[in-house]
């Protein structure tokens, strides 16, 4: 399988960067605190601290608190909005007419061109994945992600052996190519996607 040019994605695109923080919504303010921890994170790491992210944001760092009590709920948050994302990647792509096999290549190429802008949230996850909210969202996205993998399985394209483990595997190894080299995680993808398809 050959994996076509990656598209420019931002994925924490601020919110609303001409306005001001007293001017925004409850729901903007908290919209603008995770695009900016988003973009902090990608270029700093998670060691970031975070009265950078309330700067980024623009706000105090009492605002930044208010939404988010500590740190580990900031990157709760972070990684539940990803795993929000996947979800509903995986339940659109199940209800797209066609084939199945090509909604999902089409839905992981979708997904890692995004994860190529947040490195980190592999990291995150792992520090929070005990996290309540970030249980029950990991829960969702993998059923969703097996809902869509059985349906490319009952057409025979997909293997019969493959599980939404092997899925997460790709995101992984994909994120791991692009410590080796940027665009390596094209090549990793079309070779993993080949793995996963049946034989025929």
């Amino acid at each position: 399988m050959v994996i076509p040019p990656a598209t420019e994605i931002d994925p924490w695109a601020s919110v609303e960067p001409d306005r001001a923080w007293n001017t925004l919504s409850p729901e903007a303010k908290h919209e603008r605190i995770l695009s900016a921890a988003g973009r902090l994170f990608s270029t700093e790491g998670l060691d970031a601290p975070m009265p950078a992210v309330a700067a980024m944001a623009g706000a105090g760092v009492g605002s930044l608190y208010r939404q988010f009590p500590s740190k580990r709920d900031l990157l709760a948050a972070l990684v539940v909005r990803r795993l929000e994302q996947i979800h509903d990647a995986a339940i659109e792509a199940a209800a797209r007419p066609g084939s199945h096999w090509e909604a999902l290549c089409d839905m992981l190429l979708t997904i890692v061109e995004r994860q190529h802008g947040d490195d980190f949230l592999g990291e995150a996850w792992a520090h929070v994945g005990d996290h309540e909210d970030v249980a029950a969202a990991a829960d969702r996205a993998l059923k969703a992600l097996d809902q869509l993998l059985s349906a490319a399985q009952a057409e025979g394209r997909a293997r019969p052996d493959a599980t939404t483990f092997d899925i997460r595997l790709i995101f992984n190894a994909t994120r791991a190519a692009k410590q080796v080299e940027p665009e390596a995680w094209r090549r990793m993808l079309a070779l993993l996607l080949d793995g996963l398809a049946a034989r025929r």
